[in-house]
């Protein structure tokens, strides 16, 4: 369902306050981008075949907004072992 601007513009991402939240919680380690979507609340179910689209979305969608925080500057990325993590820069 579509949402009016005024409502895109005031709301805030309760996605990107629990990232940044779990990773400052966990600020001595850094956590790859499935690691994090079973430890927070945000669950994909990638074995029923009618939502395994569905669920490539969303894991997109995830990464997409970790990305952001990362261009925000609130996290830090880093390629370890051929797989991108993040870490809560403090």
């Amino acid at each position: 369902m579509p949402i009016d601007k005024e409502e895109f513009d005031r709301v805030s991402s309760k996605l990107e306050e629990e990232i940044v939240s779990f990773l400052k919680k966990r600020q001595e380690k850094a956590f790859t981008a499935d690691e994090m979507m079973g430890s927070i609340s945000f669950h994909i179910d990638f074995d029923l075949a009618g939502t395994s689209k569905i669920a490539m979305f969303m894991a997109a969608n995830f990464v997409a907004v970790l990305h952001d925080l990362v261009s925000e500057g609130k996290i830090s990325r880093k390629v370890v072992h051929n797989r991108m993590h993040f870490m809560a820069i403090v």
